[in-house]
């Protein structure tokens, strides 16, 4: 029953040569589809480097790989020595592999010589032409094999940083690629060893070595679960026999492994491959060991290794007689010849003679599965990295490239005309877009919390003291009566107080809707030139984290900041400073101007005609009906019904809360302190309905207005629009134009983006004329497999 198994395989062999006219174990028949390997492993090598998480989210150019897996010392490092076909990598005691080892080999052409670098190309030279060069391309080293082989193994361990105590783990992928006749063009990609508890040694802390235990084995197999569940990736499983033999951990990495691999076959197909190591090392094989099970084919179906789904289980031997042996025919018989011997008592030898034996049996295993990988991923990766390719395009077009003085100079006009007409759309007072949310901020938003804000001031003092003042006669003893101006200046400076605030806050609220607009035209017309954009910013003084508290200062010498320190040039901030100037100077009028208002000459007329009325003489207006009186209509207007409603409210609350405290008010006295805040309300109403008319057009005159027509301070005027003032700043000065020429040069970042961009798009464009050449070649093995299929 044994034979079963390998006479089933001999059969499908055979109808595959009769139906595809190929044999998938003779390296003879894919000689025509090397090519389509090299074209992979360029895809894999070329296309992430200096690529983003979101570029490589987005187009997803991971072409198919073979991915190297097992336990710390396993033999994987090994095992890829016997392929490359030299003894390159280190061999320590502690751990090597630290980083994913991407090795992408290719195999020389019939007649294509490999001279070394620096060579004359004379006799002498030809004849130490070494056997392979290795290159990191991260580092542009390279090193001629065998020669320098300590060398690697020395550069390695460098990168590895195989030498430290602590041991770190990185996703980061370190690269080399292999040019030799001794080996196939293939790639592969070795992760770190998984650790597992007995891997790492136990020193006299058992609980921290069990920390340090815990976290290397997370980190491996966390680089491991990344790796296995990538898209188009073969896994390659290495198992060392000695391992095996002693049942040393394999079962909770082949477990892990079943998981993963089950998750992902959810979604895409997962080819899996097995390598036996270090069989020439076994003395003898009990009979019942996993080994022979899976090199007969005997598995049961409830053995963990099932889960793996492992399609054939090759075994490798990588001893130093083998790797150290130049002959590939001489190390290929020393090879097989120490598996048979491993094998043999267990084995008969039909049976050996089906079991896939050595490197060369895997690379054809491992090159069939990525041809038949390539051929249903290439149209997609194709149409990716054209995608990709028009992506880099765009960037490239948007990043600065060097220009004329000329050029400059008409540039820069270029982008003062696109700055001044995104920040009219913005926030302009003609032929802006409405629906803005700056310009409804700025014209709607901010002067109705304005006028809120001044409606719910609160006008009170201290009520009590207030009252007794009153009651003791101390307000008629100050000014001689209610009426005096002097009782106003005493009052009103109170109230313009409570009124100081609201000012301020509209003064910011419209001066952050300005540096908004200011920000978002300056960033949209200069933004491709950083150093300009920089330097724009510091002409006009907008601020970046939108705090413009720090240019609130009130003063009649705002324009003279023009001429003052550098971080006060600002246009911006003499704005701001001279809207706050004016708006005090009018807060600071309204204490003796307010004097002659005709509602304070005639309050005692308002006070018993309008504000004592009884409440039902506005239920018209508080009901929602209408009346057409003249009388009704303007006291409605000048919404007269509200300060009467007020100022009974106001009267009301004074004497109770001093009722509350003092004791009962005579009648005479309740009046007093009736018309005494109803005196209180009516200043207010008077200065608040003064300054809300005022405030709003003295702001947007000096902030939104000064950007388009300049601002007049005092005696002085500056009457330049932004624009014209960089113009004139940074242009019609000599040392200014200068840093505006230099500042329109590609920025360091900028020149470093553009050559890698142009760079990754020569690798792109390359990719795509080798697609299209190799187009006839893909469609030939695509048509193979499918009728092998």
């Amino acid at each position: 029953m044994s034979y079963v198994g390998p006479a089933l395989q001999n059969l499908k062999q055979f109808a595959g040569r009769l139906v595809t006219g190929i044999d998938p174990t003779k390296d003879k028949d894919y000689d025509d589809f090397r090519e389509i390997l090299a074209l992979n492993d360029k895809v894999l090598q070329e296309t992430s480097d200096e690529m983003s998480d979101e570029d490589i989210k987005k187009y997803d150019l991971d072409p198919p790989r073979v991915v190297v897996v097992g336990l710390t010392s396993a033999g994987k490092s090994s095992l890829l020595e016997r392929v490359v076909g030299f003894p390159i990598f280190p061999v320590l005691s502690g751990v090597c592999t630290r980083q994913p080892f991407q090795l992408s080999m290719k195999r020389l052409k019939a007649g294509e010589k490999l001279v070394p670098e620096g060579s004359s190309g004379d006799s002498k030279e030809k004849s130490i032409e070494p056997e392979g060069v290795l290159r990191f391309p991260a580092t542009g080293k390279k090193f001629e094999l065998p020669r320098e082989n300590a060398s690697v193994r020395a550069e390695i361990a460098s990168l590895q940083r195989s030498d430290e105590k602590r041991v770190e783990f990185s996703k980061k992928e370190i690269r080399a690629t292999v040019h030799s006749a001794r080996n196939e063009t293939f790639t592969f990609t070795d992760l770190p060893g998984v650790f597992c508890v007995s891997d790492h040694i136990m020193g006299s802390d058992y609980q921290k070595s069990r920390a340090e235990n815990s976290r290397l084995q997370s980190e491996t197999m966390g680089i491991t679960k990344h790796y296995v569940q990538k898209a188009n990736t073969i896994v390659l499983v290495v198992i060392s026999s000695t391992d095996w033999l002693h049942s040393m951990n394999n079962d909770p990495l082949c477990g892990y492994l079943a998981e993963w691999l089950e998750e992902t076959r959810k979604t895409k197909e997962v080819d899996v491959y097995g390598v036996i190591t270090k069989l020439d090392m076994q003395s003898s094989i009990p009979e019942g060991s996993p080994i022979l099970k899976v090199l007969k084919g005997q598995l049961s179906q409830q053995h963990l290794l099932h889960g793996l789904k492992v399609k054939k289980w090759i075994p490798v031997v990588s001893s130093p007689a083998v790797l150290n042996q130049t002959e590939k025919k001489i190390a290929d018989n020393i090879e097989r010849e120490a598996v048979i011997n491993a094998l043999r008592s267990k084995m008969s030898s039909s049976a050996l003679e089906e079991v896939s034996i050595g490197r060369d049996a895997l690379l054809r295993e491992l090159r069939m599965a990525l041809l038949k990988a390539i051929t249903k991923t290439q149209k997609g990766l194709r149409q990716r990295i054209i995608m990709f390719a028009k992506d880099v395009e765009q960037r490239l077009r948007k990043l600065p490239r060097e220009l004329t003085v000329h050029e400059k100079r008409q540039k820069f006009d270029q982008l003062l005309n696109g700055f001044h007409n995104e920040l009219k759309k913005l926030v302009g007072p003609r032929d802006s877009d409405v629906r803005n949310k700056l310009r409804m901020d700025l014209m709607v938003r901010a002067p109705a919390d304005f006028r809120n804000d001044m409606k719910s001031c609160s006008l009170r003092g201290n009520i009590t003291e207030d009252v007794q003042k009153i009651v003791d006669q101390a307000a008629l003893d100050v000014g001689g009566g209610f009426d005096s101006d002097k009782t106003f200046n005493v009052l009103s400076k109170n109230i313009l107080d409570s009124y100081n605030e609201p000012c301020l806050k509209l003064i910011e609220r419209c001066a952050t809707a300005v540096n908004s607009a200011l920000l978002l035209s300056v960033d949209k017309a200069f933004g491709e030139y950083k150093q300009l954009k920089s330097l724009i910013q510091k002409t006009i003084g907008y601020v970046p984290n939108g705090d413009v508290k720090v240019f609130m200062e009130s003063g009649s010498d705002a324009l003279d900041n023009l001429e003052g320190d550098e971080e006060k040039k600002g246009m911006l901030a003499t704005m701001i400073r001279s809207a706050t100037a004016k708006v005090s100077a009018l807060i600071d009028a309204h204490k003796t101007m307010i004097c002659f208002h005709p509602m304070w000459r005639n309050f005692d007329t308002l006070y018993s005609k309008i504000l004592l009325q009884d409440e039902k003489s506005y239920s018209g207006y508080i009901g929602g009906s209408s009346s057409n009186s003249p009388d009704d209509v303007l006291q409605k207007m000048l919404d007269l019904p509200a300060l009467a409603k007020r100022v009974r409210e106001e009267g009301v609350n004074a004497i109770n809360t001093y009722e509350a405290k003092k004791g009962k008010l005579p009648a005479n006295i309740k009046e007093k302190v009736r018309k005494h805040f109803a005196r209180v309300e009516v200043m207010g109403y008077i200065i608040r309905m003064s300054l809300v008319g005022s405030v709003f057009p003295i702001v947007i005159r000096d902030l939104r207005d000064g950007l388009f027509e300049g601002i007049k301070c005092g005696l002085k005027a500056w009457d330049l629009p932004v624009v014209q003032l960089l113009r004139t700043r940074l242009l019609f000065d000599s040392r200014n134009e200068a840093k505006v020429l230099k500042c329109m040069n590609p920025s360091q970042e900028d020149a470093e983006n553009r050559a890698k961009w142009t760079r990754k798009l020569n690798v792109l464009r390359d990719l795509q004329k080798e697609f299209e050449k190799r187009r006839k070649t893909l469609r030939e093995l695509e048509r193979r497999f499918s009728q092998q299929q």
